[in-house]
């Protein structure tokens, strides 16, 4: 029987979040087969073992995903409110039949609770947001007042974008203050150990044994590399030409 050859790709072109994707997924592939559990079961069991520590790698990701969320929320609400304070200062300016009483109400309210909020810090920010729509609809005539200059739109995307940077901060908060530090590149590390050693021991087993058997698990595991090498070196094109931009999608391979 011919050599039979794994095609492998370079593991540490992944991000970290695509890294958590690709070794559980040669595990199932392996799992699949039941010739590698019964002849290579423990390397399949040192790579398995390391798949919590793949979880934590994931978590960690996760909550880099949630401060670029906020980092949206709160752009999103600095350019609301600030949608709202130029709309006052342009009308407070210029008198326009029939926009006077409107005008001196949204003044008065961005007297009150002033134009620099979108300078505050987070959480100071978060709290003047909600005073100021706390007064917005308790203050007679005043949602009359956003409603005439058609703010209305922009007053409730301002709120709603206040509340999730609020959620989000505090459920962020409350996890970053009980998640271990995780060495990723340490977990990484001894997963492309564990993979090359697995992958290593199929391809020793093949050319010993001559079973054909062996074929179908090394055509899988060859897949699976040769579709990450294609989506690794299309995404190295795209950097190169200047295409490839910070919310590129993550490598996510058919099953």
């Amino acid at each position: 029987m011919d050599t039979l050859k794994i095609e492998r790709f370079k593991f540490d072109r992944l991000k970290n979040a695509e890294f958590t994707l690709v070794a559980p997924h040669i595990v199932s592939i392996i799992d699949k087969h039941s010739i590698a559990e019964q002849q290579l079961q423990k390397r399949a069991d040192a790579l398995k073992a390391l798949l919590p520590e793949l979880d934590k790698i994931e978590a960690q990701e996760r909550k880099w995903h949630d401060a670029k969320q906020l980092d949206e929320y709160e752009r999103l609400r600095d350019s609301y409110v600030n949608t709202l304070i130029r709309t006052e200062r342009t009308y407070s300016r210029v008198a326009v039949q029939g926009y006077e009483e409107a005008s001196a109400k949204l003044t008065a309210l961005f007297d009150k609770h002033g134009r620099d909020i979108a300078d505050d810090r987070n959480t100071a920010e978060t709290q003047r947001l909600y005073n100021l729509a706390e007064d917005v609809e308790r203050s007679a005539g005043m949602l009359d007042a956003l409603a005439t200059f058609a703010l209305i739109p922009v007053y409730n995307a301002m709120k709603e974008a206040n509340i999730h940077f609020d959620e989000l901060w505090q459920r962020r908060n409350a996890e970053l203050s009980t998640m271990e530090h995780v060495d990723s590149k340490a977990i990484r590390t001894a997963c492309v150990k564990a993979i090359n050693a697995m992958y290593d021991g199929i391809e020793y087993w093949a050319a010993e044994s001559e079973d054909p058997a062996w074929k179908p698990l090394i055509d899988e595991l060859s897949r699976l590399g040769a579709y990450y090498k294609q989506q690794i070196k299309a995404r190295a094109t795209r950097r190169k030409n200047k295409e490839s931009g910070e919310d590129e999608s993550l490598i996510k391979p058919q099953s």
